[in-house]
Parts: structure tokens; C-alpha cells; sequence
């Protein structure tokens, strides 16, 4: 019975030895895991303090920004007021300049000269002279506001308060530009108009005081109908952000398209 007992107690003892490594050994597994896990969990805890220092960081950028982007925009809005009160006065000293201009041109109003006046002899009678001056005034105004075209010249038939005269060798601000034909243009319009007499073609010479946009428009003649007008840009002025792409660039088009080129020109104008 004893030699049983105790090869039972042998067995109890490697069983408890075995239990006792098997524990020993998952207490090591675990105390490994438990290691790996608070390694992760501290570089994590670090990992988002980072994070988080750097969206503070951005977040401090931002706040800053914002600041300079309110300072400007206040700054913006300050000299936008400012820019809005001085077109107001510019515009209330155009109107005043323009009713004085006005108020002198009806109280003095140009005489229209007859092209063909001095075509009539000497010789006539004064009374036959008055008569035919009479009879022809309403085709001398007629032909003095039009236009002719030559092959080899362009003569210009308007009134004598309009035409520049070339054989002067006074200066060209002593020539008179308040004409009632001009005047009439300019208020439908509202661009100052003047001929160019430096050049063989026709050249009409546009500006819009308010912006300093201005243009050309030279006459080109065409055979078998009417002529047709080239359109070149010289300064864009102030329209320079909000003018349309053809109006930088040159282009031809008809005289039956004038209407439409001027009111297309008013809608850009008229925002400035």
C-alpha cells in the first residue's frame, strides 16, 4: 500500500510543479501583454498630445488670420466710402459743369455755315442771292451734317463750329469744340465726342471722362453700301476688371450696328 501512495504523491507533486510552471508561465505572457499594451497606450496619449498642440497651433493661425482679414476688410470698406463720396462730388461737379456748359451753349448758339454758299457768284443780285440762300438752306443743313467719302480725300461737311480750320496756325484750344451737334451726342451718349484731323480717314475720338475709358472709331468706306466704322480701344480707365472681352480688342463692324454698340458701351459705363 505504500510504494502506491506514494507513487501518488509523486504524481500530485509533478502535477503541482506543472500547474505551478503553467502558471508562472501565463503570469509572464501576461504581464508581457499588459507591457505591450501600456507601451501602445502611451504612445498613443502622446501621439494625440501632438495632434492636439498642433490643431491649437492652427487653430491660434487661423484666429489671426481672421483678425487681419477683419482689419483689412474694415480698411476696404473705409476707402470704398471714401471712393463712393468722391465719384459723388465728381459727378455733382459734372453735372454743374455740364448745365453751365448747357446754359452757354443755348445762349450762344454756333451758326451753321452752308457748303454751298460760296459756290454762289458774286455777280447776283443781292435780292436774287438772298432768294437762292433761301431756297438752298435746307440742303446746305442737311449736307452740313453729313459726311462724304472720297477715293483720294475725306472732306468733312459740318457746321463751321465743328470744323477745325487747317489752314490756322493758332493752337487747337483756341478752336471751338462747344458745337450743338457735339453737345446734342454727348447728352445721349454721355461721352465726349471730337474729330481727329491728323489723320487721311475719318476719325471720331471718344472719351468717357468719368472712367478714362476711351476709343477710335475710324471710317472705313465700302463699295456697293454704307461704310463700316473700326473700333480700337486706347485706354480702358477705370473699366479695366469689368470690361466685356471684345471691347480690349479691335473689330470692325457696320454702321447699322452703331445703336447697339453704343447702348452695350452705356450698360459697362454705367457701373462705374
Amino acid at each position: 500500500m505504500e510504494p502506491l501512495n506514494t507513487k501518488l504523491y509523486e504524481k500530485y507533486k509533478n502535477l503541482k510543479k506543472r500547474k505551478f510552471f503553467e502558471e508562472e508561465e501565463w503570469n509572464r505572457k501576461r504581464d508581457t501583454d499588459l507591457r505591450s499594451y501600456q507601451s501602445a497606450m502611451e504612445d498613443l496619449i502622446e501621439e494625440m498630445k501632438n495632434a492636439n498642440e498642433r490643431l491649437r497651433a492652427e487653430l491660434y493661425s487661423f484666429q489671426e488670420q481672421y483678425a487681419n482679414c477683419e482689419k483689412s476688410l474694415l480698411e476696404e470698406s473705409q476707402k470704398s466710402k471714401e471712393l463712393s463720396d468722391e465719384v459723388g462730388r465728381l459727378q455733382n461737379l459734372l453735372l454743374k459743369k455740364n448745365d453751365t456748359s448747357d446754359r452757354s451753349l443755348f445762349s450762344s448758339p454756333c451758326s451753321i455755315a452752308g457748303v454751298m454758299s460760296t459756290e454762289i457768284p458774286k455777280s447776283l443780285p443781292r435780292q436774287k442771292t438772298r432768294d437762292l440762300c433761301e431756297e438752298t438752306s435746307p440742303i446746305q443743313n442737311k449736307e452740313a451734317a453729313t459726311l462724304t467719302y472720297d477715293s483720294h480725300k475725306v472732306e468733312t461737311k459740318v457746321p463751321d463750329c465743328c470744323r477745325r480750320n487747317m489752314g490756322s496756325s493758332s493752337d487747337a484750344s483756341e478752336d471751338c469744340c462747344n458745337c450743338v451737334f457735339q453737345t446734342l451726342v454727348k447728352l445721349l451718349v454721355g461721352m465726349d465726342f471730337s474729330v481727329n484731323s491728323q489723320t487721311e480717314s475719318l476719325c471720331l475720338l471718344v472719351v468717357h471722362k468719368m472712367s478714362g475709358y476711351s476709343f477710335s472709331l475710324t471710317w472705313m468706306p465700302r463699295d456697293g453700301g454704307e461704310g463700316e466704322l473700326m473700333y480700337h480701344v486706347s485706354s480702358l480707365g477705370t473699366l479695366e476688371r469689368v470690361a466685356l472681352d471684345w471691347m480690349k480688342e479691335d473689330m470692325i463692324f457696320s454702321t447699322a450696328m452703331c445703336r447697339v454698340f453704343f447702348e452695350r458701351i452705356t450698360l459697362v459705363t454705367g457701373r462705374c
